[in-house]
């Protein structure tokens, strides 16, 4: 069984860590600097990441602001950690479907045919990436968003609950 290391403890983890489990993975514990939230598996502040990186151990940042994502992937590039990318099974993905290393896709999303997924990226539950659309590093699609074919939102970007992008649109 895999090992995983989950940065994060607010409500967006307690869905990666669903998704995790059902992926097969074995959680190790969180590492999160709101000590208060700390609960089970409470491993240390981000910070300490370091001390634990090794062989056979991933990482997924379960943090829903893309620029505190996007700092600690900055912050710990040189220690090359593997992050992975997870799907729930409940999620639909279509032919040639790139989705790239740290990004989630939550229950009920719909990834449709030759999208690509940029890297840390959330595309959450219930959203919907039809074809040839680019979602790029560090972008979020959220809870129930639409983006019709073509469709390409820059990195960073967040598609607010709802919200619907026509065909070909930049967001």
């Amino acid at each position: 069984m895999a090992e995983l290391i989950i940065i994060g403890m607010g409500g967006h983890s307690k869905v990666v860590t669903d998704i995790a489990r059902l992926n097969g993975y074995k959680i190790l514990g969180y590492l999160d600097d709101d000590e208060q939230t700390a609960r089970e598996l409470y491993l240390g502040r981000v910070e300490t990441l370091p001390r634990w990186v090794k062989d056979g151990v991933s990482f997924v940042i379960a943090i829903g602001n893309n620029l505190v994502r996007k700092a600690i992937v900055e912050r710990y590039v040189g220690l090359n950690l593997d992050y992975v990318k997870l799907v729930h099974p409940a999620a639909i993905i279509g032919s040639g479907v790139e989705i790239l290393s740290g990004s989630v896709v939550m229950p009920g999303a719909i990834i449709n045919a030759d999208a690509r997924i940029g890297k840390h990226v959330i595309v959450n539950s219930a959203a919907v990436v039809d074809h040839d659309c680019r979602v790029e590093d560090f972008a979020h699609v959220a809870q129930g968003a639409v983006l019709a074919g073509g469709v390409v939102v820059e990195s960073g970007a967040v598609v607010e609950v709802g919200v619907r992008v026509g065909r070909g649109g930049d967001f």
